[in-house]
C-alpha cells in the first residue's frame, strides 16, 4: 500500500484498493497514523483502513462526510457512520475513533452534549474547531476521579475473587465479570494516558 507524504508536513495520502480510496492521514509518531474518514467511500472502506499498517486511530471528518452524502450534519444522521467507525476500530484492534466537530459555537452545552453523545457511543475524543471547545471536550472524555476510583475497586474485587478461584464477584450489588473488568480497565487506562500527558 503506497504512502505518499507531503514533504515536511507529516500529512499524506494512502491509496487503498489500487487508488480506489484516498484517505487523508496524519503521522503523529513514527508508525502512528490518524486516518481521517470523510467520505462515503472512506466509510465503506473503514475496516480495511483501520487494519492498514501504521494506522493508530480513525478520525471522523463529519462535515466533509455530510457534504459528500449531501445530508444534514445531525446526530441521528451521523450515528450509523459513528457506529461503523467504532466497530471498524474494534475489529482492527486499534484505539477507538475520534468524533467529528461541533459546528454550533453559540453555547458550550452543545459541544458538551455532542461530546457526551459521542463518548456514550464508543468514541474516545472529539475534533474541535474553536479553542473554547477544547476544555469541554477534555472534560467529557476524561474519566472522573470517582469513576477511576470505582474502576480500581472493581479490578481489586475481581483479583480477590480470582484468588478464591471464582470467575465473577459482586461489587456494590452489581455482578462483576469479564465484561465489567474490561470496562474498568479502559477507564483506568484512559486515566493513566491522560495523566501521562
Amino acid at each position: 500500500m503506497p504512502l505518499f507524504h507531503i514533504a515536511g508536513s507529516g500529512w499524506g495520502l494512502v491509496g487503498l484498493y489500487n487508488g480506489g480510496t484516498n484517505v487523508l492521514m496524519r503521522e503523529v509518531d513514527p508508525g502512528q497514523i490518524l486516518a481521517l474518514i470523510e467520505s462515503a467511500q472512506g466509510l465503506a472502506n473503514a475496516r480495511a483502513i483501520a487494519a492498514a499498517e501504521g494506522v493508530a486511530r480513525l478520525v471522523f471528518g463529519s462535515i466533509d462526510y455530510c457534504a459528500d452524502l449531501d445530508c444534514a450534519h445531525l446526530r441521528g444522521i451521523l450515528q450509523p457512520a459513528r457506529a461503523e467507525l467504532v466497530l471498524a476500530s474494534r475489529l482492527a484492534g486499534i484505539a477507538a475513533p475520534v468524533d467529528g466537530v461541533t459546528t454550533d459555537l453559540s453555547a458550550p452545552e452543545i459541544t458538551r452534549s455532542d461530546a457526551s453523545h459521542a463518548r456514550d457511543h464508543g468514541m474516545t475524543g472529539k475534533l474541535c474547531i474553536h479553542p473554547k471547545q477544547v476544555a469541554l471536550a477534555n472534560e467529557v472524555f476524561t474519566p472522573s476521579d470517582e469513576a477511576v476510583a470505582e474502576a480500581r475497586e472493581i479490578l481489586a474485587a475481581m483479583e480477590e475473587a480470582k484468588a478464591k478461584g471464582e470467575g465473577a464477584t459482586v461489587y456494590k450489588g452489581r455482578l462483576v465479570d469479564i465484561a465489567s473488568i474490561k470496562q474498568a480497565e479502559v477507564i483506568v487506562r484512559q486515566s493513566e494516558m491522560i495523566a501521562g500527558g
